[in-house]
């Protein structure tokens, strides 16, 4: 498994999402198809919503194939009921008994009987694969393995079964459901999480959220009303049956209000000037119940319509199971062809995934997909580690430009720290590494509010933050990048380096100081990486890079053998190795050896009928159920401790966390090196009474180096276990047993189970993309420490002849920057253009020039400088006819609420929401018509249209905004808001504008003389910049017209035919196509009726907030002056880590740094660095004021 094996004592069931609804396909182009993958799945709000955003429009079109995974079974039988019950006739009309179905812990009679019909209706279905295929269901509904459809129906039986057993039985159901429910309420005051739901209104959903908590979880319904009706008397039997066991083990933290956007219900309709704290309880259960038909309507709508004779437009499919080993398990289908895969379907479970033939044959018409352009992880990230998804949906990730991978977690404490923590490395360095990259992280803002974060965090003391990324594929900015895979070129040392910094980070709980942090702090020290972890990311880099691999490996290979910085570093050495090998990653050079050779003692008495020993070897330790069963209850109080499996001799002591379990019954069968072991999984696990079976693989030679050996099942030293070491002993053993004990540990050439033709391991696990050996490629260079890159360097070989003759003739290439990601060398009158997988610094390029050999070299260094952004920040890029946006979300603006703004003091939510469009960084500098960066500028006009526009600035709001460059007369771009709305999905307020750029059209100017007369001083707002803000706004046209475009780009579209985006940077010329101009004009002109003239040549707009990272730093720190002029330069991301502002390299103090005498904030480790970054700093360096 790609995560280590945890013991999981008190667990709970998740039925229900605790944050609210996404659009999953927001980041593809309007009608591509949509190919989503989820992860840790839980509830279907995304599907629904995702659907119900899809209804109109071009979106209208789109193929919708969602696959869906879960390790809780009960959660994907729960979705199945919903789905089958919006697809029979009649769905709309027992909508309240569906919502009652899914939120509700008790029923009324009517939705029980419902359910139990529904469940009944399914295990007819439900017989196997063929069955359900050819049901009502199965055109839409597919089950991806058979194992996952008997698990459904075991549930579903169930759910039955509450109401065929005796009075007595169901009395006793009854009154224990109901005691589990009152037991399992959180035992504090007040549960406020659903608050988020409310996005940038949540300061006024917090009493609201905590009073329907308290009477969600008294009355066992969602309502205002705290007394459950008594026809509400049946216990819902989908939460009465999980992993928990046959009992209500729902988590006390559940509230149905989390899954909704309670904005809805709190911002004031258009027509009323109500105050958000006016909003009642009910107000808002009644417009979460609304939402919840709405979504329901748009999916029944799409099954209804669905034509017998063709594919269906919405497929969901469904996968009971570890979300890794399902990744993996697609992964290798889908290179070896074949639908047995060697991946367990779960930890603590014995089969492996075999997908349903009739679905992903290859033979098939329309197989299903095992590559996807949308992958949602949920919030895994907190379960497994992200490196561990990384590794695993890297290989099915699909290779286009709007493919995307959702992650989302709980950061503490510091939040702009918590990425880089995560990813056990610095972030741009990863994103080389892994091929993967936040795409807010290169343009350094995102369109997705987390306000409520802050507000919770500063209101209700939680150190929690969520941040939801979406990471896609590195380069993918940049318009001219053709191979979405183009490799990296890393030297072999450095690489090394930056291996053994991934591998200190990744075990870092191995570390006394970091073991000392964790106790003080009392950190529950949850561990997501073993050596297998380590080695699977190593072999996804060694797909992607370019460089001597074996010297690589052999470097990385002594630095782990001389650390001593992780405590029990060598004692997991052996595992290492025995990874390296199993995973095809490399092969320490003792391993060349014969063992007669390495091993010190003779051959040990286990191996006496073996004939030949092979290098590696499965170890099988079986824990008698009467030795583990005392030890249940200090395991459960451990909370979720790793475990893993110990050799220990005389003189030595080998880890292996690496192991796999299962709760089951052995058999035997052959003696020596044919033997072999077959477990029959126990099903009811720790609650049978069949013993647990443990193995793992190890070296030989660790076996045969010690005459007498144990095998020890342990856990992982952490602060948690503190517990279970005072009740059983500093070693933390759970059991041992001696070798050579034939009954309790087997040796085995094979696996448990394996059949003769089983898949090698190392086989088995490498995946995805082989590594690229040629074609453009770019070297990278790292700082010393091998933590942060520094530059990129490029070889360009001359083989035009102009240029040709031009080099030899002594002419000097000119570098020019071309965007953010790309250059341009040019040599005589002709240019080659490069690009980049991160921003670069043409100005700061190095040339070295081989005239004889006709060659130019190119050194770059990287632009990853908070503030220091190009005016290309907003990218739009062709994309297969289409056009793809990097990072900025698609939105609906039909779908978006539209508040009103009659009332200026019911909207105190929105000068907080522009509040956090600026960092801490960012409100430090000085405001004035050009601050030093042009995402700050433009930061500053939207913050002043989009207060005008809601009525918050001393003026009134505007009926035109009109941008120019100062001292230059001319408009180069006018447009007009129609409405201000709610992009609850993400959070955030959105203007629906209007907008109208300059251009030398006759019947423009003809237009706009006719309606000159309605366009004053008085009511236009005129919004001064520079030149390379106005650039940005240009920019920011084409994008703010892209993502809300609901029009069809023309076969004659000048994007096209001049095969530029934007068409111009000019002022007076159009930047955006003329396809969108006059589309869907009717609520304009309805608006404003005296601008009717105008309408043919305005396109609409979305244009929001550009909110600052606060995973790169602090952003809200409302202690802070807002109104101070304390300079502050662009500083690097890790600044506050005292990083020299230069060369990169990282200091342990402030002190050991040269500060900048001027400004006292950027940094230096010599005076030759801050001689070399004088010339960029100088711009932007201010003295403090006093």
């Amino acid at each position: 498994m790609a995560h280590p094996v945890v013991w999981r004592g008190k667990t709970f069931f998740y039925p229900i999402g605790n944050t609210s609804a996404v659009c999953l396909t927001q980041d593809l182009c309007p009608t591509e198809k949509a190919d989503v993958l989820l992860l840790g799945c839980g509830d279907p709000r995304h599907i629904l919503y995702t659907v119900y955003t899809n209804s109109t429009g071009l979106q209208a079109s789109r193929k919708l194939d969602f696959t869906c995974c879960d390790l809780e079974s009960a959660v994907i039988a729960r979705n199945v009921i919903l789905f089958t019950l919006l697809a029979d006739e009649g769905a709309a009309e027992r909508a309240p008994q569906i919502w009652n179905i899914f939120f509700h812990f008790f029923l009324d009679k009517a939705s029980h009987d419902l359910l139990i019909s529904q469940c009944r209706k399914l295990v007819e279905l439900s017989s196997d694969l063929d069955s359900w295929n050819n049901g009502p269901y199965g055109y839409f509904l597919r089950m991806c393995t058979g194992d996952t459809l008997a698990e459904l129906r075991r549930l579903w039986e169930l759910h039955v079964k509450t109401t065929t057993c005796s009075p007595s039985e169901a009395k006793a159901f009854e009154s224990t459901y109901a005691a589990d429910v009152k037991a399992s309420k959180a035992k504090v005051e007040r549960v406020v999480t659903a608050s988020r739901a409310a996005g940038p209104l949540s300061m006024y959903a917090f009493e609201m959220a905590g009073d329907h908590y308290n009477i969600y979880w008294d009355t066992g319904i969602c309502s205002a009303v705290p007394k459950r009706p008594s026809e509400m008397s049946h216990p819902n039997p989908t939460l009465a049956f999980s992993m928990v066991g046959d009992k209500f083990g729902v988590h006390y933290g559940t509230d149905p209000l989390c899954c909704f956007h309670l904005a809805e219900a709190l911002a004031p309709a258009v027509g009323s000037t109500r105050h958000p704290d006016k909003c009642t309880l009910k107000d808002i259960v009644d417009v979460c119940k609304k939402q919840f038909s709405r979504w329901c309507a748009s999916v029944s709508k799409v099954l209804g319509s669905q034509n017998p004779s063709s594919p269906s437009p919405l497929i969901i499919r469904c996968f009971v199971g570890d979300a890794l080993s399902f990744c993996q398990a697609l992964c290798y289908s889908r290179t070896a062809k074949s639908m047995s895969t060697p991946f367990p379907v779960a930890p603590w479970k014995i089969p492996c995934i075999t997908f349903d033939p009739s679905a992903y044959g290859t033979s098939m018409q329309s197989p299903a997909p095992t590559t996807f352009n949308v992958i949602d992880t949920s919030n895994l990230l907190d379960h497994v580690g992200v490196l561990n998804l990384i590794a695993v949906t890297s290989p099915i990730l699909q290779r286009t430009l709007s493919a995307t991978l959702y992650t989302e977690g709980l950061a503490s404490d510091s939040p702009e720290d918590t990425l880089a923590e995560q990813l056990c490395g610095d972030i741009a360095t990863m994103g080389l590494l892994l091929g993967l990259i936040p795409a807010c992280f290169v343009l350094q803002f995102t369109n997705r509010s987390n306000i409520h974060e802050h507000i919770m965090r500063g209101s209700q003391k939680t150190t929690q933050n969520h941040e939801r990324l979406a990471w896609k594929l590195i380069g993918g900015a940049e318009k001219l990048l053709t191979d979405l895979d183009c490799p990296i070129d890393i030297p072999a040392e450095q690489l090394a380096g930056v291996f053994f910094n991934i591998y200190l980070n990744m075990f870092s709980h191995e570390n006394v100081r970091r073991r000392l942090a964790m106790a003080k702090k009392s950190l529950s020290g949850i561990i997501h990486y073993h050596r297998r972890s380590f080695v699977e990311i190593l072999s996804v880099v060694k797909r992607r890079v370019i460089t001597d691999w074996d010297s690589t490996m052999n470097m990385l290979h002594d630095k782990i053998r001389n650390d001593r910085m992780l405590i029990t570093g060598m004692n997991f050495y052996q595992e290492l190795c025995c990874q390296l090998h199993l995973l095809g990653v490399f092969d320490v050079d003792w391993l060349s050896l014969p063992l007669p050779e390495v091993h010190r003692v003779e051959r040990p008495f286990v191996f006496r009928n073996w004939k030949v020993l092979p290098k590696f070897l499965c170890v099988v330790l079986v824990v008698p159920r009467d030795r583990l069963q005392p030890l249940l209850p200090d395991l459960d109080e451990a909370g979720t401790p790793v475990l893993q499996c110990d050799l220990r001799g005389t003189a030595t002591s080998n880890a292996f966390s690496a192991i796999s379990t299962v709760f089951g019954t052995i058999t035997t069968s052959g003696h020596g090196d044919g033997k072999t072991v077959v477990i029959k999984e126990d099903t009811t696990r720790r609650y049978g009474t069949s013993p647990l079976v443990v193995w793992f693989w190890v070296p030989t030679i660790v076996l045969v180096n010690e005459r007498r050996l144990s095998v020890v099942l342990s856990l992982f030293s952490t602060p948690a276990t503190c517990v279970f070491a005072m009740k059983r002993g500093l070693d933390l053993s759970i059991f041992h047993a001696d070798l050579g004990d034939e009954q309790l540990v087997h040796i085995l050439r094979q696996h448990p189970n394996a059949g003769p033709e089983s898949p090698k391991e190392k086989n088995v696990q490498i995946g995805g993309r082989p590594m690229k050996t040629s074609g453009a490629c770019t070297f990278v260079t790292l700082d010393k420490e091998c933590k942060t890159p520094l530059t990129f360097t490029t070889r360009v070989d001359i083989v035009e002849p102009d240029m040709k003759a031009s080099l030899t003739s002594g002419g000097t290439p000119v570098v020019n920057q071309v965007s953010m990601h790309s250059i341009a060398i040019v040599l005589g009158n002709k240019s080659l253009q490069f690009p980049f997988p991160l921003p670069i610094d043409a100005k700061k390029s190095k040339l070295r020039i081989a005239r004889k050999s006709l060659y130019i070299e190119i050194i770059l260094p990287l632009r990853l400088i908070l503030g220091d952004t190009d005016s290309d920040m907003f990218p739009v890029i062709p994309h297969g006819g289409d056009l793809a946006l990097w990072n900025m979300h698609r939105v609906n603006l039909d779908d978006c609420i539209t508040f009103s703004i009659a009332n200026k003091k019911a909207l105190d939510w929105v000068n907080p929401q522009l509040f956090f469009m600026k960092s801490d960084r960012e409100r430090r500098m000085p405001h004035g018509l050009n601050t030093g960066s042009t995402l700050l500028d433009v930061k500053l006009s939207l913050q002043c249209i989009l207060r005008q526009a809601s009525g918050l600035a001393e003026d009134k709001p505007a009926l035109c905004y009109a941008l120019r460059v100062k001292d230059e007369e001319e408009i180069f771009v006018m447009f007009y808001i129609t409405n201000l709305r709610l992009d609850v999905g993400s959070h955030s307020m959105v203007a629906d504008a209007w907008v109208m750029p300059s251009s030398p059209s006759f019947e423009k100017v003809e237009a706009f003389s006719k309606v000159s007369s309605h366009l004053r001083p008085s009511n236009m707002k005129m919004i001064t910049m520079g030149i390379e803000e106005r650039k940005a706004w240009q920019h920011l046209l084409v994008a703010a017209t892209e993502r809300c475009r609901t029009w069809e780009h023309k076969t004659n579209c000048e994007y096209r035919v001049q095969g530029a985006i934007p068409l111009t940077l000019e002022p007076d010329e159009s930047p955006i196509c003329s396809c969108g101009a006059g589309m869907g004009t009717e609520s304009f002109v309805k608006k404003y009726p005296m601008l009717r003239p105008l309408a043919p040549y305005v396109t609409r707009a979305a244009i929001s907030p550009l909110f600052a990272l606060s995973y790169l730093e602090k952003v809200g720190s409302l202690e802070d002056n807002v109104a101070s002029s304390t300079a502050s330069t662009p500083a690097p991301a890790a600044m506050a880590r005292n990083v020299c502002a230069a060369c990169g390299k990282e200091s342990g103090g402030s002190a050991s740094l040269l500060i900048c005498s001027r400004c006292k904030v950027v940094r230096y480790c010599s005076q030759g660095c801050q001689r070399e970054d004088w010339k960029g700093h100088k711009k932007s360096c201010v003295a403090p004021s006093s």
